[in-house]
């Protein structure tokens, strides 16, 4: 009932814009509380999808879905715009989901993928192509995996353009040498367009750290609980988290622009009048880092 009041006093919703969103998997029901059904084990797992203001760490949303896929996305989107949350900017990892459903929901965002997220797919893939070490093992290798390191390390999209056809030119060379390494440069070609926009913006965060860093935060309270016992009692402790999450002031140590503050305050939102705010000013969350940039002004 808190949570629902909250929103209620709350009214329209501030944000910057900009949302980040990412999903976790998580146990909601223990063995005990579910009969087994052949090998399928007893437990009972489900998807948890955040959707974060990447500016002021808002938790704009956060819901538990059965799977992983175009509908769960499609429904976290329809859970924002139900909220009044209009997004100019969407971050996701490279999931294609986002970019299927994004369009159909919200046709004016750009959609940007975290370039971390890329860059971390690309070298498992390189790991799994040439093994282990294939950077001792392999000296062959190494232009291309440099390549790939140096792409997106610039202040300018002119830069990473020139750096792109570059890679790009090697494609020829490499996959003849190996030919499973195409679907590298493919997914280079394909993800480059959803990357790029993030240079030389300045609103886009070439990751999505804040999303990640507030999962982070969950799964401290989460990994303590080990699961939770029913899927009503998961849905009821999201709402629980997502209440004293947005409430906790952020650390005294942290940067000035964030600390002392939740991140309702960050959001824009005056809780001198909310009593129940007051209840958390003596608690005092992590010092997480912002972008290395000025907070973006609400809309």
């Amino acid at each position: 009932p808190a949570a629902t009041c909250l929103a209620a006093y709350l009214g329209v919703v501030r944000t910057s814009g900009v949302v980040g969103i990412d999903d976790k998997w998580i146990l909601v029901c223990s063995p005990s509380a579910v009969r087994p059904h052949g090998r399928r084990p007893r437990a009972v797992w489900r998807y948890a999808y955040f959707a974060i203001d990447v500016y002021s760490y808002d938790l704009l949303a956060l819901e538990l879905y059965p799977q992983h896929n175009d509908e769960a996305v499609r429904l976290i989107l329809l859970e924002l715009k139900a909220k009044g949350i209009r997004p100019r900017v969407v971050v996701s990892d490279l999931d294609p989901a986002y970019g299927r459903m994004l369009p159909l929901v919200f046709p004016n965002a750009v959609h940007h993928e975290c370039i971390f997220h890329a860059l971390k797919f690309w070298f498992a893939e390189m790991t799994t192509i040439y093994g282990r070490h294939y950077l001792e093992k392999m000296p062959a290798v190494v232009p291309l995996h440099d390549a790939l390191t140096n792409l997106f390390h610039a202040q300018t999209q002119k830069t990473v353009r020139q750096r792109f056809a570059d890679l790009m030119a090697m494609r020829e060379t490499y996959v003849a040498q190996t030919p499973a390494i195409a679907g590298v440069f493919d997914s280079v070609e394909r993800h480059f367009p959803k990357l790029v926009n993030a240079i030389e913006s300045s609103d886009i965060p070439r990751t999505n750290n804040a999303t990640e860093l507030v999962i982070r935060r969950f799964d401290q309270h989460y990994q303590v609980m080990c699961g939770l016992d029913t899927l009503e009692s998961a849905k009821i402790y999201l709402r629980v988290f997502e209440l004293v999450y947005r409430l906790t002031p952020f650390a005294d140590d942290g940067r000035p622009e964030i600390r002392g503050k939740s991140p309702l305050e960050l959001a824009g939102y005056d809780l001198k009048s909310l009593p129940i705010a007051n209840f958390f000013t003596q608690l005092k969350l992590p010092t997480l880092a912002l972008e290395d940039k000025k907070l973006v002004p609400v809309t």
